[in-house]
């Protein structure tokens, strides 16, 4: 078999739609996974498609990104469970309420379409919340889909274009050419795979895939735990709800693990909570206490929670970058792209990475300014 012109190092959301559009471009692709398709960060996302998140350069890319998901949404084989919803953040006080009004205004000037609701207005088109909240605000253009059928989907358009997907193959090594400046293969526990263009799209994992290629990419896990609760009627929540404050003045546990509270319903009618936030290398075990703490938070502003059973629980591992924003970039080895970084956004962003990394593999402009983006930014800080 001829080799690829890409390798694609990782098989989430990220890496998957790396692979489409890159074959969609015309190159030939190997997705390389060490376990299976949407294994890890993935398949431990909610699916909200988060259209709101500052700075300006992350709102551009959450909307391209969900354009391109109603795309894909017509061309895969069968339903991702795309659905507009919107999403509601909750101001639990008068202190967060005026900070919330600072962020809508801000909001706006990007361009968001978003409503600000006091605390009645809230409460109509959400029954089920606490008495007493001081108001919110509601983002109509948010979205959700099922983030497992989103990435196997994915997959299996960018093999039906002819993609390879190599799933239980472990890279161990990313071969370079004599004066280390060009990528000329990848090494995995099965062989080596000579190629052109090797694409890091191994989230948590990417910093210890950029040391092969002797590049700096200072990505590290971030692990989230959510619990889903069993079906409830389909009005529970109309649409994801978000406190306003997050994480900010969440509660801790140990110290060492940030809580906040979020709400949102699936397709199906399960209740998805979360969630946290805590800096533990890549252990990915459930602590009990961090999902009493996320419970506890959750019934705070939905009491008839505590009337329902818990089916699961279970934790991510979020690939965080020092500065909030994704990697999109090339670097300075010739050949060598990284796509991560995203953080809780990898589902809302995946679309517009690929596309992004495959305008930049085949030297067209890109359909978004990705200068910020650049892994080199790191450098420049050092």
């Amino acid at each position: 078999m001829a080799n690829p012109d890409v390798v694609i190092i990782g098989g989430g959301i990220i890496g998957t739609c790396c692979a489409y559009y890159l074959e969609k471009e015309g190159l030939k692709v190997t997705l390389i996974e060490r376990g299976k398709i949407c294994s890890e960060a993935s398949k431990s996302s909610q699916g909200h498609l988060f259209l709101w998140e500052l700075p300006a350069i992350n709102i551009k890319l959450a909307k391209a990104s969900k354009k391109l998901f109603w795309q894909l949404n017509d061309q895969l084989d069968f339903d991702i469970e795309l659905r507009n919803t919107g999403s509601m953040s909750i101001s639990d006080s008068p202190e967060s309420f005026d900070s919330l009004k600072k962020t809508i205004e801000d909001l706006r000037i990007a361009e968001v379409v978003c409503e600000l609701l006091d605390a009645n207005e809230f409460t109509k088109r959400e029954p089920n919340v606490t008495p007493g909240i001081a108001g919110g605000a509601y983002f109509p253009e948010d979205g959700q889909l099922n983030p497992l059928l989103a990435t196997i989907g994915i997959a299996q358009a960018a093999k039906k274009l002819g993609a390879e997907i190599k799933t239980n193959t472990l890279v161990t090594g990313i071969e370079l050419s004599p004066d280390k400046t060009k990528v000329t293969g990848v090494q995995t526990g099965n062989g080596k795979i000579s190629t052109k263009y090797v694409v890091n799209a191994a989230g948590a994992w990417s910093g210890q895939i950029g040391e092969m290629a002797g590049i700096n990419i200072p990505v590290i896990p971030r692990k989230g735990n959510l619990i889903v609760v069993e079906n409830v009627p389909d009005d529970f929540v109309n649409c994801k709800i978000i406190i306003a404050s997050g994480y900010l003045d969440s509660l801790k546990v140990d110290n060492k693990v940030a809580v906040a509270a979020n709400v949102q319903q699936t397709k199906e009618g399960n209740l998805l909570l979360g969630s946290s936030r805590e800096f533990a290398g890549f252990n990915k075990e459930v602590n009990p206490e961090v999902i009493s703490e996320i419970a506890k938070r959750c019934i705070r502003f939905f009491p008839s929670l505590a009337n329902l059973h818990t089916i699961r629980s279970w934790a991510g591992l979020r690939p965080y970058s020092p500065d909030m924003l994704p990697i999109i970039s090339d670097s300075p080895i010739e050949g060598f792209y990284v796509a991560t970084g995203h953080e809780g956004v990898g589902i809302t962003m995946g679309p517009v990475t690929g596309k992004l990394i495959a305008q930049m593999i085949t030297e067209q402009k890109t359909e978004l300014p990705v200068e910020k983006l650049s892994v080199n930014r790191f450098e420049k800080q050092s």
